[in-house]
């Protein structure tokens, strides 16, 4: 199986170049419209993209998967901080984003909403963000 991530926002992003070296893209949901809309649910933001790191490995990272796959969870980090990285340069103080983070497939099902999390775009400690799968994070500046 593979692991999705969708990005809400409440401005248009523009789509990454196929070139791009960036360690995350935003893409045209890859997964299909019945996919997109069904992840929708999730969302309270306006404008909903999937997300792709080129290496595969997505964004979900968590001390479980540090300690079997520990490389993997390091890309992960890492894309998780270039997605950080454009958001900053993106949204405005006071806005946010949410990430939506689920198997392929599994879109509409429901969330687990006791591991949602907010994140405080300029403050915020990598090793203490527990990313699983069907949750949000709540990414605000």
């Amino acid at each position: 199986m593979t692991i999705l991530n969708y990005l809400g926002c409440n401005f248009i992003l523009p789509y990454s170049e196929g070139d791009s070296d960036n360690k995350i893209l935003i893409m045209e949901s890859i997964s299909g419209d019945e996919a997109l809309a069904s992840v929708k649910k999730h969302f309270t933001t306006k404008y909903v993209y999937q997300l792709f790191a080129p290496w595969g490995s997505g964004i979900w990272f968590n001390k479980h998967y540090r300690n079997e796959y520990p490389k993997s969870n390091t890309e992960s980090q890492e894309s998780f901080l270039s997605l950080c990285h454009l958001l900053d340069a993106n949204l405005q103080a006071g806005d946010y984003c949410e990430l939506y983070i689920c198997w392929a497939g599994e879109e509409g099902e429901d969330r687990n909403m006791e591991l949602d999390q907010i994140i405080n775009l300029n403050a915020f400690d990598i090793n203490k963000i527990q990313i699983y799968e069907k949750t949000l994070l709540v990414i605000q500046k």
